[in-house]
């Protein structure tokens, strides 16, 4: 009997006795290697059976899974996205990101797929499990059952824990409620200012994320700026006849360096700070409370009913194995905490609009929750809006991805984007109207043209310590994935620091992402003993950085076409990633993860053909990208806003570079 072994953990010995018997024995989690190796018995790798094809495979299901969710009839023929109106608009187009990026079960759905494609591969007669988790092991089992293969292993998840995971949710659910009351309190003693009535002047909100707020110095003086909006704020500003209004969302300080501290004191706070922007927690009224009040009860209910359908079995599968008993909250999650979050959202966007009276609304991350709650108030006011691309776009960018009969997702009335390529993922994938997207480039990729002319290269590599003819790496990537579709640094960061050290007169900085701190780069370098690598403050300015350096060494990050627009080669870690069209364009080396990156360091420092090979494919990719970054971008933009903003005084209308005409 043929008999495939899936090791997670377990002693030497016990490898040894398994291979002595006869069994394949395929390595399902890395810390299980070492025994493996100990033993001294062959054994094949979950990348050796399953490629990058089989990945994109498995994602593709996963989001497959989430939007057939809200579409499946669930009760009397009704599906979840039909049943769960609000004011006009579905909030299943809110509750969708939550179940894809913040719930189990699309990563039980890609766990699945993978076992369905591996078993497939191997056609074992028996199947065992060695050290493997509860969760891993109950798919396991239930792939198996499918397939008619035997194997042994639990069958039924916790009741007790599928109880209490629910129990939790629907605490944190009334602890949100009485949060939202104290918010409004809060906001009753403070009014948020409104533009002074002023015919004459149409005002532009910009919706902002406080956390994105920076400060740099010009002219002697500190200067506070948006990190994606940036110059176009004082931009509007210098345009006759409009005026900018910035309110913004979400902790002050990013989510992944917010401690207890910081949360207690914006809590504690009685005053608004002397922050560039009103925040929209004082839009808080009476009024949204009620409004709140009143749908989280709905929501309630509607969960009650919900979870007890034996449609919802159904909905947690794939592949006819079932999941539901695996992720309880699941359900809950959605109902309880993101639903009437979107609900709070949406009327707080709603009190803002009434406030302010802008004539058109400019925000980024438009297809984020906040951006489409955002976008729905902003229609049911009757105000334009218009979306900036702040960021890369990829083949499975999920919150991008709507089929045909999505439409009636809240999107921008007009959206900026960089250049062709992003305009065509959205038609194509995403199902947006052509003529809704307007090629303006990219401001920033232009602005660092202009900053990068006017810096002093040597004097920045002197002051971060690089000696006259050393190398210097910057490191710019997460330390850990912000999600588990996306990858990071930290676990490519330990063979990255002995590259380095191998380089002859090599120097590496690591800029760690403004919503990380430095701790976690710091441990492993202490860890690694590095000689020649160091971790810079979180605020260390980048584009300084990546003008200074020689290469760029990334993950996933904006900053690739940043390194890309000044004429750095780039090094991709962990590939496949999302930064795989970089490298299948030619314009980036990849290096598979798990590798060592010497040689692709080498190559592109010392190698005169392949960086003239990297700087060809460059000067394509930049023309596809971003209108070859022509330094006007802004411009652009600006004349975008004044036909949306005043079409009615100027005759504008939307404006740009027309799409039909590219």
């Amino acid at each position: 009997m043929k008999t495939l072994v899936f090791w997670a953990a377990g002693s030497a010995a016990q490898a040894r006795a398994r291979a002595a018997a006869g069994a394949q024995i395929l390595l399902w989690a890395a810390p299980g290697e070492a025994a493996l190796r100990a033993a001294g018995v062959p054994f094949q790798r979950v990348s050796d059976l399953v490629g990058e094809d089989d990945r994109d495979a498995a994602d593709r299901a996963a989001i497959d899974w989430t939007k057939h969710f809200g579409k499946q009839p669930l009760q009397d023929g009704v599906s979840l996205r039909e049943r769960l109106p609000w004011k006009g608009v579905s909030l299943w187009w809110l509750a969708e990101l939550y179940l894809h990026h913040s719930c189990r079960g699309p990563a039980l759905v890609r766990t699945v797929e993978t076992l369905f494609r591996l078993l497939e591969r191997t056609r074992p007669e028996e199947v065992e499990a060695a050290g493997l988790g509860r969760v891993d092991a109950l798919l396991l089992v239930r792939v198996c059952t499918a397939l008619r293969i035997l194997c042994e292993g639990p069958r039924a998840g916790s009741r007790l824990a599928a109880a209490l995971a629910r129990t939790r949710v629907s605490l944190a659910s009334r602890w949100n409620t009485a949060k939202t009351v104290l918010g409004s309190l809060k906001a009753r003693g403070h009014v948020p200012p409104a533009p002074p009535d002023d015919p004459t002047l149409a005002t532009v909100l910009f919706l902002s994320h406080a956390a994105f707020w920076r400060e740099r110095g010009e002219d002697g003086k500190r200067q506070a700026f948006e990190h994606y909006f940036d110059r176009l704020i004082p931009g509007v500003a210098a345009q006759p006849g409009l005026r900018p209004f910035v309110v913004a969302v979400g902790p002050r300080a990013p989510f992944r360096r917010r401690g207890a501290g910081a949360r207690w004191r914006e809590w504690l706070a009685t005053r608004p700070g002397p922050d560039p922007y009103v925040h929209v927690n004082r839009y808080t009224s009476a009024g949204v409370v009620g409004e709140v009040w009143k749908a989280t009860r709905w929501l309630r209910r509607e969960w009650r009913l919900l979870r007890r359908l034996p449609a919802l079995q159904q909905a947690f599968s794939h592949r006819g194995v079932g999941f539901q008993d695996l992720a309880p909250a699941d359900l809950a999650g959605v109902m309880l905490l993101q639903l009437p979050w979107a609900v709070l959202a949406y009327e707080q966007a709603r009190e803002a609009l009434r406030r302010v009276r802008p004539a058109l609304l400019c925000l980024y991350a438009e297809s984020s929750g906040w951006g489409r709650a955002a976008i729905a108030a902003a229609e049911a006011e009757g105000v334009p809006s218009l979306a900036l691309q702040h960021g890369i776009l990829y083949p499975s960018y999920f919150s991008y991805l709507h089929p045909p009969d999505e439409a009636d997702c809240p999107r921008p009335r007009r959206t900026a984007v960089f250049g062709a390529a992003a305009r065509r993922f959205l038609v194509e994938d995403g199902g947006y109207a052509p003529e809704t997207l307007v090629l303006t480039g990219s401001p920033k990729f232009d602005e660092l043209l202009q900053r990068a002319a006017q810096w002093d290269r040597p004097r920045l590599r002197e002051a971060l310590g690089v000696g006259e003819g050393d190398t210097l790496l910057v490191l710019a990537s997460r330390f850990h994935p912000i999600r588990e579709t996306h990858h990071a640094a930290g676990e490519a960061l330990p063979a990255l620091v002995r590259a380095v050290d191998a380089l002859e007169g090599a120097h590496c900085l690591i800029k760690p992402h403004p919503a990380e701190p430095a701790e976690p780069y710091e441990r492993v370098l202490r860890e690694a003993g590095a000689l020649r690598t160091r971790v810079l403050p979180p605020r260390a300015e980048l584009l300084e950085l990546l003008h200074a350096a020689d290469v760029l060494v990334t993950v996933e990050s904006l900053s690739a076409v940043e390194a890309l627009v000044l004429g750095r080669p780039v090094v991709v870690l962990e590939t496949p990633n999302h930064l795989r069209d970089l490298v299948q364009a030619g314009v980036a080396v990849g290096v598979a993860k798990g590798s060592d990156p010497a040689g692709a360091l080498w190559s592109v420092l010392f190698d005169p053909e392949a960086r003239e090979q990297l700087d060809r494919a460059r000067q394509r990719y930049l023309g596809e990208l971003a209108l070859g970054v022509d330094g006007r971008a802004a411009e652009r933009i600006l004349e975008l806003v004044r036909g949306m903003a005043r079409p009615a005084t100027e005759g504008g209308a939307a404006t740009g570079t027309d799409p039909a005409r590219t």
